[in-house]
C-alpha cells in the first residue's frame, strides 16, 4: 500500500506577492519530499491566469495552479491602534477589541488532467 500523500492533496501555501514561479517551485519541492517522481512538462508562470505549469507524476498528468484556495484567520485591529502595538498585544495573549474573520489566501495545488477516451 502506498503511504504517500496523493498529489491532489498537496497544498503549498505561497502568497500572491511571492508569485506563481515560487508557488510552482514550492509545490514541486513538497511533492518530491512526499516521494513522488515529478517531471515538468511545461511552465506558464509568466502567462496570465492561475496556471503555473503541467507536470507528469509517475504516468499521470497534473496541472499546477496558484490562486485563492485555503482559509486563513485574520485579526482586524481596532481603529486607532498601531499595527505593531496590536501584534505585541496578540503575542502576549491579549485580544480584547480585536475582531476575527476568515478569508481565502493563495496556495498552489494540483488538478488531474483527465482526458475523455
Amino acid at each position: 500500500m502506498d503511504h504517500r500523500t496523493d498529489p491532489i492533496e498537496i497544498i503549498a501555501r505561497v502568497s500572491e506577492q511571492d508569485g506563481k514561479q515560487r508557488a510552482f517551485e514550492v509545490w514541486l519541492h513538497k511533492a518530491s519530499k512526499e516521494g513522488w517522481s515529478v517531471t515538468v512538462e511545461s511552465t506558464s508562470v509568466d502567462a496570465p491566469g492561475d496556471e503555473c505549469g503541467v507536470v507528469d507524476i509517475e504516468g499521470l498528468t497534473y496541472r499546477i495552479r496558484h490562486a485563492r484556495r485555503v482559509r486563513q484567520q485574520v485579526a482586524i485591529v481596532p481603529a486607532g491602534q498601531h499595527l505593531i502595538a496590536a501584534a505585541v498585544k496578540l503575542s502576549l495573549g491579549e485580544s480584547d477589541g480585536f475582531a476575527w474573520t476568515s478569508e481565502f489566501v493563495h496556495a498552489a495545488w494540483a488538478e488531474p488532467v483527465i482526458e475523455d477516451d
